[in-house]
């Protein structure tokens, strides 16, 4: 879906990205850590998640919400879980990390796999998608590298899931052609939105 003029989505994007920057800096770590349990219990719940095998995840940065946590619930359940490694521009793969022992801090002190095993993925596997910001159909706000919408495109048969908090929910985020959102959105509050 493409929002207003070509020339001015990177703009519009751009500006989005430091105001949604800005409210996290102010989010207090006391609040951070209720939102993160909440978030944690209303993915836990989802079916998709129930019903997976492989959960392509990512680890989150300190002030995005929280998955570390959920993915170590998802290695107490017995899923495999499959973390990313971003390569050339827009390459991105992922490998299986069965505890945190077999991962190490990567580029931009981004926690990744150390290990080169590659998932095998099929509809029973669920992507959590990372994104500063989301719209409650599924679009979302990036932070600009194209590396999940390389990825997503090349994989349609996943199922795909954003996490947010319920504040950060976005009416409208401009996109662009290349642009692919998630199929659903789980904020805090234990909403489901999306297209699925």
């Amino acid at each position: 879906m493409l929002s207003g003029s070509l020339s001015g989505i990177p703009a519009e994007k751009q500006k989005l990205r430091q105001e949604i920057r800005s409210r996290l800096r102010d989010l207090s770590p006391t609040e951070k850590a209720r939102l993160d349990a909440a978030l944690l219990a209303s993915v836990t719940a989802h079916p998709w998640y129930r019903e997976a095998d492989t959960l392509l995840c990512y680890c989150s940065l300190p002030s995005e919400p929280d998955t570390r946590r959920l993915i170590g619930e998802a290695w107490k359940c017995g899923k495999s879980v499959a973390l990313p490694v971003c390569g050339k521009p827009g390459e991105m793969r992922f490998y299986l990390v069965s505890s945190w022992e077999e991962t190490a801090a990567g580029a931009f002190g981004i926690t990744e796999p150390s290990g080169r095993e590659v998932p095998v993925l099929s509809g029973r596997t669920l992507c959590l998608v990372p994104a500063l910001a989301f719209t409650r159909d599924g679009r979302r706000l990036g932070k600009g590298g194209g590396y999940y919408d390389r990825f997503l495109a090349a994989h349609p048969e996943l199922r795909t899931i954003g996490l947010t908090y319920a504040f950060l929910l976005q009416e409208d985020i401009p996109c662009e052609a290349h642009d692919i959102g998630v199929m659903e959105v789980i904020d805090n509050t234990g909403g489901n939105h999306g297209k699925s």
